[in-house]
This record gives C-alpha cells, sequence and structure tokens, in this order.
C-alpha cells in the first residue's frame, strides 16, 4: 500500500532547507576569503559567483522535478556517453600537449575544465550524475550481477570514466565513484562474499600501485602517516629502511612541505575552540596562510569562524540529507528509483567523509570538495541535480504489483510480470 506523501513532502522539505542552509555558509565563507588566481579582494567577487551559480542549480532541479526521474532515466545511457565523451576533451588536451584553443588550460598542473566563454565546465562532475543514472539503469531487474561475472560490465562502466579521470588527474573523483558502485551493486542484490572478494583483490595490488603513482601522490599519502613525530624521527634515524614511504629530507620538511595544509587546517579549526572568531575574524580568515580555504579546506575555515558549534550545525545539515535519502530509498519499491536514491546517497556521503576526513588529518589531501560550502559552479549545479533525482524519487512512486525489488530466491524462476502505475506522470502510466 502506498504511503501518505506527507513524508516524502517532509523529506523534500529537509532537503531543501539543508541545501539551502550549506549554501548560505558557502557563499559566507568565500566572500571572506581572498584567492591567488586573482589580485586585489576577490572574494565578494567569488561569492557572487557562487549564489549566481546556486539560483542556476535550483532552477535546474526544478525543471528535474517537472520532468520526473522516471522520463530522465530512458536516457541514462545517452547521458552517460555524452559524459564520456567530455572527460575525453581534457585528457586530449594533456596528452597532445595543447589547450585546443584555449578550450582546456590547466590549472596546478591538472586539465579538469572545459573554458566556454562565460562558463567554465567540469565534466568529471557531470560524469556523476551519468554514472548513477546509468548503473541504477543497468542493474533494474537483473540477475546477472549476483555471479562473480555479472559484476563485469558495473565495474568496466566505472574503470572507464575512472581511468580517464585518473589522467586528468583528479584521484579524488575515483575514490568517489567506488563507495557509489558498491552501494548500489549491494543493493541491488550483489552478493557479499563477491564484493568482499574484489576488496580483498584491491588491497592485494595497492603495493604494486603505489610504485605507479606520481610521486606528489605518493607524498600526499605519506604526509597522513607523518604527522606521527615518532615516524618521522624513525624514518630521520634509518632512511633507508622507511624508502619506501618518505625519504629523511621530506621528514625534515613534512610541515613546511606535504604536510604545510594539514598542520595549518587542524590548526584553523582547533584555534576556533567552541564558538570561534567570528565571520571573518580571525588569522586563517584574514590572511592567507591556508591555501584553498575557500575551496577543499573550507570546512576548516567553517571551524575557525564558528567553531565546534558551527561544524555540528554543517555536519547535521549533511546528516539531514542523508537520512532523507535512506528514508526515500527504503519507502521506494521501484527499481531504477530505488538505486538512483542509494546512489545519490552514497555520493553525499562519501563527499562529506573525504573531505572532512583529509580537513582533519585523517585522510590524503585528493582535492575532494565539501558538497553546496566549497566553491565550483559545476560542483554545485551536480550536487543540486542529484537532491533533485532524490526528492523526485520520493514523488513519483509508482505501486508495484509483483516482488519487491531485488529480492531472489535460492532457486531461479521466471519473474513476476510487473504491473507499474505512476500518478507523477500526466495521464498515468501503465506497463506490463
Amino acid at each position: 500500500m502506498r504511503r501518505a506523501s506527507l513524508d516524502f513532502m517532509h523529506s523534500g522539505w529537509m532537503i531543501l532547507v539543508a541545501t539551502l542552509i550549506l549554501s548560505t555558509v558557502g557563499v559566507a565563507c568565500i566572500y571572506v576569503t581572498d584567492t591567488h588566481y586573482f589580485s586585489g579582494h576577490d572574494g565578494p567577487r567569488n561569492a557572487a559567483k557562487h549564489a549566481a551559480a546556486m539560483v542556476l542549480s535550483l532552477v535546474a532541479a526544478a525543471v528535474v522535478l517537472r520532468v520526473g526521474y522516471l522520463r530522465i532515466t530512458q536516457y541514462a545511457y545517452l547521458i552517460f556517453l555524452c559524459s564520456l565523451i567530455l572527460l575525453t576533451i581534457p585528457v586530449i588536451a594533456k596528452e597532445s600537449h595543447s589547450t585546443l584553443g584555449g578550450l582546456v588550460r590547466p590549472r596546478n598542473g591538472a586539465h579538469r575544465w572545459i573554458n566556454i566563454p562565460g562558463l567554465q565546465i567540469q565534466p568529471s562532475e557531470i560524469m556523476k550524475i551519468g554514472y548513477i543514472l546509468a548503473l541504477a539503469w543497468y542493474l533494474r531487474f537483473r540477475s546477472s550481477y549476483r555471479s562473480f561475472r555479472g559484476l563485469l560490465i558495473p565495474f568496466v562502466a566505472t574503470f572507464v570514466p575512472a581511468a580517464l579521470i585518473l589522467l586528468q588527474p583528479d584521484l579524488g573523483m575515483v575514490l568517489l565513484m567506488l563507495p557509489v558502485l558498491f552501494a548500489m551493486v549491494f543493493v541491488a542484490g550483489a552478493r557479499l562474499r563477491h564484493l568482499a572478494v574484489l576488496v580483498l583483490i584491491g588491497i592485494a595490488v595497492i603495493p604494486a600501485a603505489w610504485g605507479q603513482i606520481h610521486a606528489y601522490q605518493r607524498a600526499r599519502v605519506s604526509a597522513v602517516l607523518l604527522q606521527s613525530e615518532t615516524l618521522r624521527k624513525n624514518i630521520i634515524a634509518d632512511p633507508e629502511r622507511y624508502r619506501f614511504l618518505a625519504t629523511k629530507r621530506q621528514a625534515l620538511e613534512w610541515a613546511a612541505s606535504s604536510g604545510y595544509q594539514l598542520v595549518h587546517s587542524k590548526n584553523a579549526i582547533g584555534s576556533g575552540g567552541a564558538l570561534g572568531y567570528g565571520w571573518g575574524h580571525g588569522l586563517y580568515a584574514e590572511s592567507m596562510l591556508l591555501p584553498d580555504r575557500h575551496n577543499d579546506f573550507v570546512f576548516a575555515l567553517v571551524g575557525h569562524q564558528w567553531g565546534l558549534v558551527g561544524c555540528l550545525i554543517v555536519l547535521t545539515c549533511y546528516g539531514a540529507l542523508i537520512v532523507s535519502g535512506i528514508v526515500i530509498a527504503s519507502g521506494t519499491a521501484e527499481p531504477v528509483g530505488r538505486l538512483i536514491a542509494v546512489g545519490v546517497v552514497a555520493l553525499m556521503s562519501a563527499q562529506v567523509v573525504i573531505n572532512v576526513g583529509m580537513t582533519m588529518g585523517m585522510l590524503p589531501t585528493t582535492g575532494m570538495t565539501l558538497p553546496f560550502i566549497s566553491y565550483g559552479g559545476s560542483s554545485l549545479l551536480t550536487n543540486v541535480i542529484a537532491l533533485a533525482l532524490l526528492v523526485s524519487v520520493g514523488q513519483h512512486r509508482p505501486y508495484l504489483l509483483a516482488t519487491k525489488s531485488f529480492e531472489f530466491q535460492s532457486t531461479p524462476r521466471q519473474r513476476t510480470p510487473l504491473i507499474e502505475f505512476d500518478k507523477g506522470l500526466p495521464g498515468g502510466r501503465i506497463t506490463l
């Protein structure tokens, strides 16, 4: 029996309020932070851009809600293909050592953005939406992925865009795709033992992969471990024994080189105390001592300005988004909608955990933005669209006269025909 729509309206309003609070915090943080990309006081300019991107994102969300996820997912493979094509453009520019007529300009050695007059697009952000939609559409009504061989296509669909993203390079975005993949295939019915085997294989290849990644990427990982003063002393005393991890020079210069951002990020959070210095006040808000404090390390600025209370408010808002998504996913029987909801929840959760974790020195610095708060129009747009898809799932809940989604019996049998009726579509829709 279909639940009253009030539950989903409540979830939708929770999502809207939490998103607006987080976006307001983001605009406030960006407003008081200058960057090294422009000369002069560019904080207000960037804040205005972020606010404009939020307005545009809300318009896009309204369109998604109007169209509905059921219609959008019919074009899931096309959206995924277009996202894949966009991903190849920065890679081509990088490998050919060209800007492609100014279309792709590197920033800090990375080729992640496509420049269009008046607009800058980050294809890897767009891929987040295309990836979730395509994976949800593929996994619907299938049981082949319950075998180890059946997991091949979902993993290939993950590793192809992941390889292109790594070439840009953007390790953080690749790390984001893996939790989404595992969450969606697990909820769709993949066997836990098969997923565990894949995880063990991944752990086994880490030593081989360690020697293949770039030196600066290894430095980011080792920087987290080098927070231990004891480890640094051991490396300095016996550098040959620890040469796989870091050199003696890296251990000696850690606080001023690879560990610089971690040191100042934790200092910014810790110095905020319970209530912080106040908006726009404090050493880390008034100076450029902490790089990327308007972007990757914006959570440190939240803690510095508003202290523990501000951090808890932000984390509570994220908790509201995640709980609302879980409520929608658990109450949705339609397979595609349920998978989209799970994918969006995994996406948001992973972004928050990775960003906050690296800000507090528990995870390597990966360039992962904090949803709705970090500066970046592409990130803001895609995250808002992801939440709009989540709300759309809650609004358009078909009646299903069949077995529950992704329920499997020990012995194979013919699947029960599906009768689907969606009042959310004009005139309704019936599918047999």
